[in-house]
C-alpha cells in the first residue's frame, strides 16, 4: 500500500516539479494538490530532496526505456541515433530551465544523480557511433571517444545554454542545426545518403 503511495504522489509531483521549478513548489503545496495531509507526505518521503530524487528516478526509467527500445531496434545507425535526438528533445520539453537549475544549484545529491544519468545516456550515443562504424556509415579515420566527447558537450551546451531561452531561436532549430553540423560531419558516403533518405526524421525533432 506503502508503494502505491509514494508512485500516486511521485506521479502527481513530477509535473509539478518539472513546470514550476524546485523552489516554486513547497512540501505544502503538493500536498494541497494531492489532497492529502502534509504528515502523510512526510510519512513517505522524509524531505522534498528525497521526493525530488524520486521524481527525477521516474524520469530516468523514462528515458532508459526509450533508449533502450531504439537501441535494440532493427533500425540502421542514422535512424537510431535521429531517433534518439527526437526522444531528447521531448524530455527536454517536459522540464522547465528553472527545475534544471534549481537542481544544480540547490540539491546536489539530485544533481549528481542528474550528471550519472546524462553519463549513461551518452554511452549509448556512443555505442551507436561504434556500430555505425562497423556498418561504414560512420568514417572509421574518426576516433568514436573523441566524437562522442565532442558530441557531448555540445549537447551539455545545449541544456545549459540561455541563448535558447531568449526567443531568437526555437529549441527545436538548435537542436536540428547541431545535429545535421556534427551528423554530416561523421558519415560516410553510405552514411549521407541513409541522411539523406532520413530527412524527415530530422525535421521531426519538435
Amino acid at each position: 500500500m506503502a508503494k502505491e503511495t509514494q508512485e500516486f504522489i511521485v506521479d502527481k509531483a513530477q509535473p509539478l516539479f518539472y513546470r514550476y521549478g524546485i523552489r516554486s513548489v513547497t512540501m505544502d503545496f503538493i500536498a494541497s494538490e494531492l489532497g492529502m495531509s502534509k504528515r502523510t507526505l512526510y510519512e513517505n518521503f522524509e524531505n522534498k530532496e528525497a521526493l525530488i530524487i524520486a521524481c527525477m528516478e521516474k524520469g530516468r526509467k523514462a528515458q532508459e526505456q526509450d533508449m533502450c527500445a531504439i537501441f535494440n531496434s532493427d533500425a540502421n545507425i542514422i535512424e537510431k541515433l535521429l531517433r534518439c535526438y527526437n526522444r531528447i528533445m521531448y524530455h527536454i520539453n517536459k522540464t522547465s530551465r528553472s527545475f534544471q537549475l534549481d537542481v544544480e544549484l540547490m540539491h546536489s545529491k539530485a544533481s549528481e544523480e542528474a550528471e550519472l544519468h546524462r553519463e549513461k545516456q551518452y554511452s549509448y550515443i556512443r555505442d551507436i557511433l561504434q556500430e555505425g562504424v562497423e556498418d561504414g556509415l560512420i568514417r572509421a579515420d574518426i576516433d568514436v571517444d573523441i566524437a562522442t566527447m565532442f558530441h557531448n558537450s555540445q549537447l551539455e551546451w545545449f541544456r545549459k545554454s540561455q541563448q535558447y531561452t531568449t526567443k531568437v531561436w526555437e529549441l527545436s532549430d538548435v537542436l536540428r542545426t547541431m545535429v545535421q553540423i556534427f551528423l554530416y560531419g561523421i558519415v560516410t558516403d553510405k552514411g549521407r545518403k541513409v541522411l539523406d533518405d532520413n530527412k524527415e526524421l530530422i525535421t521531426q525533432i519538435l
